[in-house]
């Protein structure tokens, strides 16, 4: 661990601020202000004795009334920096010599200011004159309404000439620019930048696009500024008067710490605040009073106590029922670096690049603790923006943090050619005079070669979304021009093609194919998906199969999972598809495997949303994190020696070490409350997906496991944990919906080498026998599925305990499988509806900057209606849409604004697949996969598809004859319905109910549905 990395959970990278010197930081920040406005000139032993603040009582009324007139009624803070965040370089004077390849504007920690924190504007103008625009996300999505007065904030100019003003965007997109606002001599000071308000009326609401400095210069250095505020007239309607955010003292806790987490309370008002706050998370609520003076601020620590286990509590702040912040608090026990010593290697990506140097310190400070190997770190070619002159020795303090933190580099030349490397108007980005270009990457060539930490070189980002006429050809000539020129300076260093994206709208025709065709020119194959674990396997096929026999290694340079941002779910969803995107990767012999990203982004460049990474914005480590640190700690070092069938709802890889095994096993279909038996003569450890450890010990060779809604490890000494086939089932499966009862049969098998006595509880009932050895028994049950039985796997609960001669050799709660069937009831019976309108159902297929994430209901959901009739299966989709696309026909309307549904009779016939589009010409259906007697081709059963407003109706029949089973009560059979969203004519996302159409084929992902006539009672 480098120097001044903490050896606990999480670095400190400034000064703590104990709570209880809040009230004389505030004081000392309202005597300065008192200071400044009398002009009164005080000793500096004075002020800095805070002692001397017990007047600040008095001090305090003073000022009010000094400056009652003055004092709007209300305070926005847009960034006070305390969160360690970063405003991205917007335009500007640009030195091309300048040492600096990071963001030039970002927190710095300074004692002074009264949260510890400002920004520091770092430049570099080589003119006469200087001007740099900056812009924060966070900043700009605050909504500014007509009350908006404009912008305060206070500076620190270092003895510079500078002037301060701000462009702001409006409503129709028009961006206009404030009055400019000078700021010179050294020291703090406030300024304030009005609105002009004669620009802006009627174009509401507007937004804080960018702050902008100029400088007289020429200038190198730096300045400083905080507490970039917005004055109302009144506070928005939407807006609390207070504001919690938490305070960053480290990462999180290990298990026995006290955990004590901070936040940081303001008040946005002119008035005095008294109120009432709540935190409430890892079962534990606490009600405190705040009470802060006019736009006054506290620091609250709040004693959770301590905790034995590893686990991420989500955590609530509210007031008056409202939250004011929704985040996490982490109990986990960290790594101390890297301990993997072969592929695959681990790997997560920060853009340290776009990151200000000091929050880039504190994400290496990171890298330790998650355990990774490496790092994809940025580069383009505007770190060479003159010939022969590399910003090396930037380069070199940017990745000496990570470095030091004992990782290696991919290092990611994501694009950009400099203007002497680029030809005048040019085809393509890489449309290049190519003796220079020749020069640029032996430039990065013999830097690299002297970087024995520099790994992998990627060329390009996603190259084959580029549609420039010449863009294929010119990528070819780059990546053969560049291949030998870095075997001979930085032999160490495997070039990659750049990070494709395969199975996506948009891509280049045949570019993957044409560059996969000349693996002469690499030495492994890159690409990119960020797609859910059914399609990140569907895509890796595609790859493996344009790339052939005896290709390349394969290797995923971005790949991750949305978390979003509200609703603690899908941040464990998030947990779960990286543990099985990661072991897959690695089971299918993967040789590196990168987590896209660090620390989210969506507060830093315009327009960013992205929640794909392992921490929020808050410097709060999600449930992913702590995840990918225990997956490095199960699967380093081990190799991949096939998968286990340990019970056919589940899905396992085994990896084995020296002298042990870890399997990695989840369920693949959400079976609650699964448990299941394997053979073992020894302790079996089970761990859980955040690094929580428990001993199975066997019983009689048996060991019980109990299922986890989310992944987890079985650990045993090699060869010594086996698969047992279930001691409990159902003689051939039993599927019924809620709240019916139903006769059955229970399998019960004897899985030891000797004669057994069993009692079987189940279902209020007690069944006992005999079993001889290798002998099953069938025993006929009733069983009652409870009424509020959501559809999908679930269990019957059981208990089985089985003795021979000598007493019990095995006793355990064993619940046994089935399926609650989703019900469609007959036509003219109350109806049943589905309602798709959360990231649960939600799949993303894009993820390009030109394509918008999912935004909300409005963006995309469905309410759906099954029913049945002697007319056939009548379905009912209504799409809330806020864009409808028809361009594609025939068999290509799947392409559109669509919906595809699937049906498997279940009894050996032909499954069935039809979609349903609403095109130029009107509703137009096609049915693609046919049932019996039946081909391929548009559909000509009943169907409407009708748009009004944003919604669009979907209303169709399967008949009878197409269906391949009777219509009557009883029948069950699958079916799956995929809802295509084609945003700007690219097929983006889909929403589903049940998987197995998108992508691979598998009707054994459709869900199980079950006719109910209205007659039964």
């Amino acid at each position: 661990m480098r120097a001044g990395a903490m050896n606990s959970v999480g670095g400190v990278i400034r000064r703590a601020l104990p709570a209880e010197h809040t009230n004389s930081r505030d004081s000392r920040h309202i005597l300065m202000k008192l200071v400044t406005l009398f002009n009164v000139n005080l000793p500096e032993d004075i002020l800095m004795n805070l002692k001397f603040l017990k007047l600040k009582g008095l001090l305090f009324c003073c000022l009010t009334a000094a400056t009652a007139t003055a004092q709007p009624p209300a305070r926005v803070m847009l960034d006070d920096f305390t969160t360690i965040t970063t405003w991205q370089n917007m335009g500007g004077t640009e030195n091309p010599e300048e040492n600096i390849y990071w963001s030039r504007c970002g927190s710095f920690p300074d004692a002074s200011r009264p949260d510890g924190y400002c920004a520091k504007l770092t430049f570099d103008a080589a003119g006469r004159e200087a001007e740099f625009g900056m812009g924060n996300n966070r900043v700009f999505l605050q909504k500014l309404d007509e009350n908006a007065e404009g912008i305060r904030l206070q500076v620190n100019p270092c003895g510079f000439n500078t002037r301060f003003t701000a462009d702001l965007k409006l409503s129709d997109g028009q961006l206009i620019r404030t009055a400019y606002v000078p700021a010179s001599g050294d020291g703090w000071r406030e300024i304030f930048i009005p609105f002009p308000k004669e620009k802006i009326a009627g174009r509401h609401p507007f937004s804080v696009y960018r702050l902008v400095v100029w400088f007289s210069g020429p200038a190198r250095g730096e300045i400083f500024f905080d507490d970039v505020e917005v004055d109302f007239k009144k506070l928005p309607e939407d807006l609390a008067p207070l504001t919690a955010e938490p305070v960053y003292r480290k990462l999180g806790w290990r298990p026995g710490e006290q955990v004590t987490p901070e936040y940081l309370f303001r008040n946005r008002l002119s008035t005095p605040f008294s109120g009432e706050i709540t935190v409430k998370g890892a079962g534990k609520e606490f009600t405190r009073k705040i009470e802060l003076p006019p736009y006054g601020l506290c620091y609250q620590q709040f004693d959770f106590g301590s905790f034995d286990t590893q686990e991420p509590h989500p955590v609530a702040v509210a007031f008056g029922g409202e939250p004011l912040h929704l985040g996490w608090i982490s109990v986990f026990e960290p790594n101390s670096g890297p301990v993997n010593k072969r592929p695959m290697w681990f790997s997560v990506e920060d853009q340290e690049l776009n990151n200000c140097y000091e929050e880039g310190v504190l994400h290496a400070s990171w890298l330790p603790q998650l355990g990774v190997d490496m790092i994809r770190a940025g580069l383009m070619g505007n770190a060479q923006m003159a010939k022969g002159k590399l910003r090396a020795e930037a380069l070199r303090k940017l990745w000496t943090p990570p470095i030091e933190a004992g990782v290696k580099l991919l290092i990611d030349y994501a694009g950009y050619m400099p203007p002497w490397v680029i030809r005048p108007n040019p085809t393509s980005p890489l449309d290049c005079r190519w003796e220079e270009f020749d020069a640029l990457m032996t430039e990065f060539a013999k830097f690299f070669g002297a970087m024995p930490e520099a790994r992998y070189f990627e060329f390009i980002n996603e190259p084959n979304l580029n549609h420039s006429r010449t863009m294929t050809d010119d990528y070819l000539t780059a990546l053969s021009r560049l291949y030998p020129i870095f075997k001979k300076h930085a032999p160490h260093v495997k070039i990659t093609t750049g990070g494709f994206c395969p199975a996506i709208p948009g891509s280049q025709p045949q570019f993957i194919e044409r560059l996969l065709a000349r693996p002469e020119i690499f030495d492994v194959i890159a690409y990119h998906e960020h797609g859910n674990y059914p399609h990140y396997r569907f895509t890796f096929d595609i790859v493996k199969k344009i790339a052939g026999p005896g290709h390349k290694p394969i290797i995923n340079t971005e790949a991750a999972t949305r978390s979003f941002m509200a609703a603690p779910r899908e941040f464990y969803a998030q947990a779960d598809q990286l543990v099985r995107k990661i072991t897959y990767s690695k089971a299918v012999g993967m040789e590196y495997y990168n987590w896209f990203m660090m620390q989210d982004y969506w507060d830093k460049g315009i327009g960013a949303d992205d929640t794909f990474s392992l921490v929020t914005v808050y410097n709060q480590p999600k449930p992913s994190f702590l995840a990918y640190a225990e997956l490095i700690r199960q699967l380093s070092n081990r190799d991949f020696s096939g998968m286990a069938e340990l019970d056919p709802l589940l899905e396992a890889f085994r990896f084995t070490g020296e002298t042990d095994e870890v399997t990695v096993v989840w369920e693949k279909r959400r079976a609650d409350g699964l448990k299941f038996v394997l053979r073992s003569d020894v302790p079996v450890l089970r761990t859980d997906i955040y690094g929580n450890t428990r001993t199975l010990k066997p019983q009689n060779g048996l060991v019980t496991v109990e299922s986890a809604s989310l992944p987890f490890y079985l650990k045993a000494p090699k060869g010594k944990l086996q698969a047992q086939p279930r001691l409990l089932s159902f003689r051939d499966g039993l599927a019924a919906v809620p709240g019916e009862r139903v006769k059955t049969v229970v399998t019960l098998v004897n899985p030891l080498p000797q004669a057994l006595r069993y009692r079987l509880k189940l279902g209020g009932r007690s069944f006992s026998g005999e079993l001889k050895r290798g002998e099953s028994r069938e025993i006929p049950v009733n069983v009652t599925i409870p009424a509020e039985q959501l559809h999908g796997e679930s269990v019957i609960p059981a208990e089985l305990i089985l003795s021979d001669r000598n007493g019990k050799v095995f006793e355990d709660s064993l619940p046994i499988p089935y399926v609650c069937c989703v019900e469609i009831p007959e036509k003219g019976a109350p109806e049943k509806t589905v309602v798709l309108d959360s990231p649960a159902a939600l799949r993303e297929l894009v993820f390009v900057p030109t394509i918008p994430r999912w935004s909300g209901k409005e963006d995309l959901s469905a309410t759906l209606s099954f029913s049945w009739s002697g007319e056939g299966l009548h379905v009912r989709c209504r799409v809330t849409d806020q864009e409808h696309n028809g361009d594609h026909t025939g068999p290509h309307i799947w392409k559109n604004d669509s919906i595809q549904f699937g049906l498997d009779p279940m009894n050996g016939r032909n499954w069935s697949e039809y979609t349903f589009s609403l095109t130029g010409d009107g509703a137009a259906a096609w049915n693609h996969n046919p049932p019996e007697g039946f081909k391929s081709g548009k559909f000509d059963g009943a169907c409407s598809v009708t748009r009004r407003g944003n919604l669009t109706e979907y209303s169709f029949t399967i008949p009878p004859e197409r269906l391949g089973f009777e219509l009557k009560d009883g029948t069950q059979f699958r079916i799956a319905l995929l809802i295509n969203d084609s945003d700007g004519g690219i097929r983006s996302r889909t929403m589903l109910f049940f998987d197995g159409l998108d992508g691979h084929k598998d009707t054994g992902k459709f869900g199980l549905v079950q006719l109910r006539s209205g007659r039964r009672k």
